[in-house]
């Protein structure tokens, strides 16, 4: 180490600049940062030397302010592209010089800054950095991704939680109902109760226990106050996953009597159904059609679910699975998607 010299260490892990003042006892330093502390560190804690030009504490800043100008992660990928190719390794002082033509300190450093940050492109072996696997790196990059695509669904999940909590109507996404999910089985005081539910609980700024869930949970009209809890815990389906979803939308969707021949069209007779005002599955009902001779044809009409099923797809296997509807105090659990 030499006096004047700018030099790099950690202090708690934090990246610090300070200039060396003077040999303390035989093997320690006493350095100066930017803000005029002064520090006790044995050469070995000096991750990176400044080289070609003695500096002042008071100049740190303004040297860092340059720095900061050339810092661009994204120009890395650029950098192991031609690296690789070429099965070279790299210093910061080449690194800068590859990606801006120049070496002077501050691009050095900031060649340094990038190399040491990186997780994706390069990594150091001894004084070099060695540009990494393409296997490597598109692994790592997809990594990445699926956990920034996590934050991202937590972020949009936090938002809606607090839009319903606003009296807002909210379209549930999947990711959204996984974490609904993680939150019931805290409100069920149910084991494994996962991290998820604990920083969603956290960000919400309601108690983590099964009492603090289950209030949430009714805020955002995802459960009632009378939620069936007897009935959460017995793990029998309230809800339906998205892949019977899938199969019955486009079903409902379709004109069945066009479909299949079989079918004729009765919607032009006017059916009564003897039921009382509550009854949400009508299922038979009756009509009377006068014909031209003077006939008369009474009609009886039974509902026909099975039209919209096809033995052995999701709708079919996941009715097989309730068994049958369930009809409770607090209501009717179907054993079809009923809308």
């Amino acid at each position: 180490m030499e006096q004047g010299k700018l030099i790099e260490f950690r202090v708690q892990g934090e990246r610090r600049l300070a200039v060396a003042e003077r040999p303390e006892g035989k093997k320690d330093w006493i350095v100066i940062d930017a803000g005029g502390q002064s520090h006790k560190i044995r050469p070995q804690r000096v991750e990176y030397t400044v080289e070609g030009v003695l500096y002042q504490p008071s100049e740190i800043a303004s040297f860092l302010a340059e720095v900061e100008l050339y810092i661009d992660p994204e120009s890395l990928e650029t950098a192991w592209e031609i690296l690789i190719e070429d099965e070279e390794s790299t210093t910061p002082m080449q690194m800068a010089e590859l990606l801006f033509s120049e070496q002077s300190p501050p691009l050095c450093y900031a060649a340094h800054c990038l190399l040491s940050q990186d997780n994706i492109y390069f990594k150091k072996i001894g004084y070099r950095y060695e540009p990494s696997p393409s296997s490597q790196v598109e692994e790592i990059r997809h990594q990445l991704e699926v956990q920034e695509q996590k934050e991202r669904e937590k972020t949009e999940f936090v938002e809606h939680i607090k839009q319903a909590l606003g009296g807002n109507t909210i379209e549930w996404s999947d990711s959204d109902r996984l974490r609904l999910e993680s939150l019931e089985k805290l409100a069920l005081g149910m084991e494994g109760t996962s991290k998820v539910a604990q920083e969603i609980i956290k960000e919400i700024g309601r108690k983590f226990d099964a009492q603090g869930a289950f209030d949430l949970l009714v805020d955002i009209g995802w459960w009632s106050e009378h939620e069936n809890l007897f009935l959460r815990r017995s793990s029998y389906p309230v809800n339906f996953s998205k892949k019977v979803l899938d199969v019955v939308q486009p079903r409902l969707q379709s004109d069945l009597v066009e479909a299949d021949s079989s079918y004729i069209d009765l919607t032009h007779l006017k059916v009564c159904t003897i039921d009382d005002e509550s009854t949400t599955e009508i299922d038979d009902g009756l009509s009377v059609e006068y014909l031209e001779d003077g006939t008369i044809k009474l009609w009886i009409h039974i509902a026909d679910p099975t039209r919209l099923v096809t033995p052995g797809d999701e709708l079919d296997l996941e009715a097989r699975r309730r068994s049958t509807s369930l009809y409770l105090p607090t209501g009717m659990v179907s054993m079809f998607h009923t809308e």
